[in-house]
């Protein structure tokens, strides 16, 4: 199994309560590089994600497709002891990360939060009687995105929109793709700057053969605050963002009337979907996208199903995708004609 699955499987398990993290720890390596997520929710099963479905775990450290009384169901202290350890023992200094229903873990991963939201002037203040965790096994796949790169970097740089359901692997592709473009592989080492603003890629910026050598990250930082701060800061050829909002349209567009291009995230499961998304249709009227790459599904995920070039008008030397028609490329068929 590869050293930094495992390097990030055994530190997000050190978090868990020891009853569950004993249990995993029986798991089968098989079982074990396939997890995606692990799903503890209170008197509930303890659920298993993994690229075959979800399954459950059972107290022997094995894996059911049904529920039984061998099935662990995790109580009040379970939960509360592995939130607590998850925010150093200091849950106020977690209070906006949990205000916006997630943890960031020191190795990038993320844990998603469920609880009850506590109002004050009807605006959600905190959360209470928290009663389920979701982890999320980070991952790094070098060569995840060599396709897309070779087909929307081989000879310039562009505006990359990438497109999937959630857990569909938008977060490792663009890990590679910031390796990829700063490491020179199109022969040149651009500038790229990672705004990261819920810390899952910063916490690999010590190793730049996982980043790359000409890599700036703005870790924690809004997204609009850390694109405006990049652009007058660092002089980046390419900004990346994960999982961009309407609010971070106007940044984006600003940068790019300067000569940034971007690399940025949106869920959505398929064109029609997309097309009906506010955040794709203010930028595609604004030109600040040249590619969209749409990935195939969580359980599959990193795969890319199709791409296309949005803008109407091609170079003699680019691929014309026939955007007014809806059609999507199948990936392999744009690869083959480059």
């Amino acid at each position: 199994m590869d050293k930094i699955l495992i390097d990030n499987f055994n530190y997000v398990l050190s978090y868990v309560s020891p009853h569950i993290q004993k249990a995993i720890r029986k798991l089968n390596t098989e079982t074990i590089k396939d997890i995606q997520e692990i799903r503890i929710r209170l008197k509930r099963p303890v659920v298993i994600v993994t690229d075959k479905g979800c399954l459950f775990l059972t107290s022997s450290g094995k894996t059911s497709c049904i529920i039984s009384s061998n099935c662990i169901f995790p109580d009040e202290s379970e939960i509360s002891e592995t939130i607590n350890k998850m925010c150093g023992y200091s849950m106020h200094s977690h209070y906006e990360d949990l205000l916006n229903g997630y943890i960031t873990l020191p190795n990038g991963s993320r844990v998603g939060i469920t609880g009850t939201a506590v109002y004050d002037n009807e605006s959600v203040k905190g959360i209470k009687n928290i009663n389920g965790i979701n982890i999320r096994i980070p991952r790094n796949i070098s060569g995840i995105s060599d396709n897309i790169f070779n087909s929307v970097f081989k000879s310039e740089l562009s505006n990359l929109l990438i497109v999937g359901p959630p857990s569909s692997g938008k977060t490792t592709i663009l890990k590679d793709l910031i390796f990829n473009l700063s490491s020179g592989k199109n022969g040149y080492f651009h500038k790229v700057c990672v705004i990261d603003e819920r810390k899952e890629i910063s916490s690999s910026i010590s190793d730049f053969n996982i980043i790359g050598p000409n890599t700036d990250v703005l870790s924690g930082y809004p997204k609009s605050k850390g694109i405006s701060m990049a652009v007058r800061t660092l002089s980046p050829d390419i900004i990346v963002c994960d999982e961009i909002s309407v609010d971070e349209i106007d940044a984006i567009q600003s940068a790019v009337n300067c000569g940034v291009s971007f690399v940025f995230t949106v869920h959505a499961k398929n064109y029609e979907e997309l097309n009906n998304n506010i955040i794709y249709k203010k930028m595609k009227n604004s030109s600040c996208i040249d590619y969209v790459a749409f990935l195939k599904n969580s359980y599959e995920p990193g795969v890319v199903k199709n791409l296309i070039k949005v803008n109407e008008e091609a170079d003699e030397n680019s691929i014309n995708f026939p955007y007014r028609s809806n059609k999507l490329i199948p990936c392999n068929e744009l690869y083959q004609a480059m």
